[in-house]
């Protein structure tokens, strides 16, 4: 009886031990909302987003003599376009088509660039994000949102270690976006 349960059980751990930690990295970033302007009256505004990096990696590190290519948890395009909407929801704006404004966020940047040695290793994030808003008037605004974080520790980055630095840098453009007016500025003067 004894035998019947510790062999499927010894089997069990030995494929438990020979598992490879998971290829995606989960994208998390803390969102910081800008205040309400009292002043918005209806204002309706369109948003969608774009991922326009050349390669969908988030990461690519050596791990047992092999590159493991690592990938977001979710669509940033939706991520950034989710927390566009927050945020200009908390400004007052409501969201929805057929807008005076039509905001579009674009992802052109958000990468970890690891490189480790056999006692330390360095994360180094940058991230590059586009706010093109674009009014019924022909009126045209580009802004941009550049952040980078740099991180070292010992021995191999983990995956954690990784989505760490790639939530810094992302909720450290997300500040950017909710403290910078020049969007909502923009809006305001032609949304008439």
């Amino acid at each position: 009886m004894l035998k019947k349960l510790l062999f499927p059980l010894v089997a069990v751990f030995m494929l438990a031990s020979c598992a490879t930690p998971p290829t995606t990295i989960d994208v998390s970033p803390t969102i910081s909302l800008p205040q309400q302007d009292p002043g918005l009256m209806g204002v309706t505004v369109s948003i969608n987003g774009a991922d326009q990096r050349k390669d969908q990696a988030l990461a690519k590190v050596t791990r047992d003599n092999q590159l493991v290519t690592l990938t977001p948890s979710r669509d940033l395009r939706f991520l950034l376009q989710e927390v566009l909407e927050k945020q200009m929801t908390a400004r007052g704006y409501m969201i929805g088509p057929n807008s005076p404004v039509d905001l579009q966020i674009i992802v052109n940047q958000l990468y970890a660039d690891v490189s480790q040695g056999s006692v330390r290793y360095n994360i180094a994030t940058k991230a590059d994000i586009v706010i093109i808003a674009t009014a019924k008037n022909g009126n045209k605004m580009t802004k941009n949102y550049r952040s980078s974080y740099n991180v070292e520790g010992a021995f191999q980055a983990t995956n954690k270690n990784i989505a760490n630095a790639v939530n810094s840098v992302l909720t450290d453009t997300i500040a950017d976006m909710a403290q910078d007016t020049s969007v909502h500025d923009f809006i305001k003067q032609n949304a008439r």
